[in-house]
């Protein structure tokens, strides 16, 4: 907005005629006239009047002005302090954000760096298998009479057969993956009995590094702080 068309707005709000706003303010009603149209511009006693009978927020006034229109009032004293607590204000922001992006930069290249350090780990997995619960006063390797095959002529057949049947029903595998040796054999007990786990194999598995997840955070802190810098040149 130029400033001839900003103090006839103010002129305008207040309802006052060209004649009465120049006697409030001190001047002739053709100064004000010339004001107002863009042909002249205040000296420093004058823009006092104006603010005086306007009550102009000068902070509010430099918002709404053209930066051109500020230039042709900066030899007003009023308006030069302000030009200048304002631009020193805008520095020390641009400055802010200049910092702050320097900052997240230097925060996600370290986290970047991190990442590279990063190394997987194979861990060994000991695999063991429990064919069922063994009850109280039961032989340990009582399920393995379910694989023997050599029942021959023997008159125990049949009571072999019977039992042979039953461990079969009571069958009820579980396995499991530790992370240490138990040896070739070890017992847990549970309820109603107890499970004897056997060994019968290996398996490696990979584990990923935590610090590979940092990759995200880093390239958060620095499109952060590019956006920063972006933010700075803009306001500048």
């Amino acid at each position: 907005m130029k400033f001839g068309d900003y103090i006839r707005e103010l002129r305008q709000s207040l309802r006052w005629t060209q004649p009465e706003a120049a006697s409030q303010i001190g001047i002739e009603q053709s100064y004000l006239s010339k004001l107002e149209s863009g042909k002249s511009y205040p000296s420093e006693d004058v823009f006092s009047g104006l603010i005086s009978a306007y009550s102009i927020d000068l902070s509010k006034m430099n918002v709404e002005l053209f930066p051109g229109e500020l230039d042709k009032l900066r030899e007003i004293g009023e308006v030069r302090a302000v030009i200048l607590r304002e631009e020193q204000d805008k520095k020390r922001l641009i400055r802010a954000w200049l910092i702050v992006g320097i900052c997240a930069l230097m925060m996600g290249g370290a986290l970047l760096g991190l990442t590279q350090l990063a190394r997987d780990t194979t861990v060994a997995q000991f695999q063991y298998r429990s064919e069922g619960v063994i009850l109280a006063g039961e032989s340990f390797d009582v399920f393995e009479i379910i694989g023997d095959s050599q029942l021959g002529f023997s008159s125990d057949a049949e009571i072999f057969l019977k039992r042979q049947q039953e461990m079969i029903a009571r069958i009820d595998e579980q396995y499991q993956s530790l992370p240490d040796n138990r040896g070739v054999t070890f017992f847990e007990p549970v309820p109603n009995g107890t499970r004897v786990w056997r060994f019968f194999g290996i398996n490696s598995e990979t584990v990923k590094s935590p610090l590979r997840w940092l990759i995200a955070p880093a390239f958060m802190f620095i499109l952060g702080g590019l956006g920063c810098f972006f933010v700075s040149y803009r306001w500048r």
